[in-house]
């Protein structure tokens, strides 16, 4: 309970410092600022039915790191209501492995969650908003639902010591955090590369409950490609955040006397193709 509790004031606290920051700065409408992604990765078990729980012992510079990692994969979509924060929407389909050969036992699990992420732009808020800029760093943290079917094995025999073929799927809360790095992020296709953890309210992916124990974990890494497609005057390509809408009243005359020599020109050339045909 003292876990879920300091979880949420996480995303209370992260939601508060994007809507900080948001206050004072250019929104986007509903037109605008979304994206939708596809991602694949690894992922990594943190559970009980681990030879190595710590996560200490899992960092890139640990061999065990790049052990007992398994195939997923990813769909994202995600609007942007500021240059600041936004919300995103997460598939994750895969599996997941771990062993214990204290136990002589491993088990292999098929794994899907569903979630919903704040997401914030660390980039934006910490050094300002640039729209020539070709990176950023973010962050997201959010709830959801997972989805799971595990076999646990004994080692020596290959035989099914807990589950079945034909078992329940397991539903449990889940609650990924992680952070990314993304590419070209305002062009319209950028790439992406993110790290995160998928937090789980059970004991009951690695079929091995142990007392004193409340949560499991799904690490995951992954490279991702994502299209941003914005619609108007702000349309991602030409890196004008205002979409035409600016309070600015400098701005706001410019892109007035744009738009009337955009449809000076279109009418111009309108015209012309139309007396040559008429000839």
């Amino acid at each position: 309970m003292i876990i879920v509790k300091f979880y949420t004031s996480i995303i209370v606290f992260l939601f508060l410092i994007g809507f900080s920051f948001s206050s004072n700065a250019q929104s986007y409408g509903f037109a605008q600022g979304w994206s939708v992604g596809i991602a694949a990765g690894a992922t990594k078990f943190h559970g009980d039915l681990s030879d190595k729980s710590s996560f200490i012992d899992v960092t890139p510079f640990s061999a065990f790191f790049y052990k007992e990692r398994r195939f997923a994969g990813t769909f994202i979509l995600e609007k942007a209501f500021s240059p600041y924060f936004g919300v995103r929407g997460m598939l994750m389909n895969g599996t997941v492995e771990g062993s214990q050969k204290s136990v002589n036992q491993y088990f292999e699990a098929d794994y899907f969650d569903y979630t919903l992420s704040l997401t914030l732009d660390f980039t934006n808020i910490f050094l300002g908003t640039n729209w020539e800029r070709d990176y950023k760093i973010f962050g997201f943290v959010g709830m959801g639902l997972s989805h799971s079917s595990t076999l646990k094995y004994d080692m020596t025999t290959g035989k099914i010591v807990s589950g079945s073929l034909n078992q329940k799927i397991m539903v449990e809360t889940v609650g990924p955090i992680g952070i990314g790095f993304c590419l070209f992020p305002n062009q319209v296709v950028s790439f992406s590369f993110e790290s995160s953890l998928h937090i789980l309210h059970s004991t009951k992916l690695d079929r091995t409950p142990v007392k004193g124990t409340k949560f499991e974990s799904v690490g995951f890494i992954s490279l991702g490609i994502v299209y941003n497609f914005l619609q108007g005057d702000g349309s991602v390509g030409n890196r004008n955040p205002y979409g035409g809408r600016s309070t600015d009243p400098a701005i706001q005359e410019f892109n007035k006397k744009r738009r009337v020599v955009m449809r000076t020109n279109r009418n111009r050339k309108a015209f012309k193709k139309y007396n040559r045909k008429r000839r």
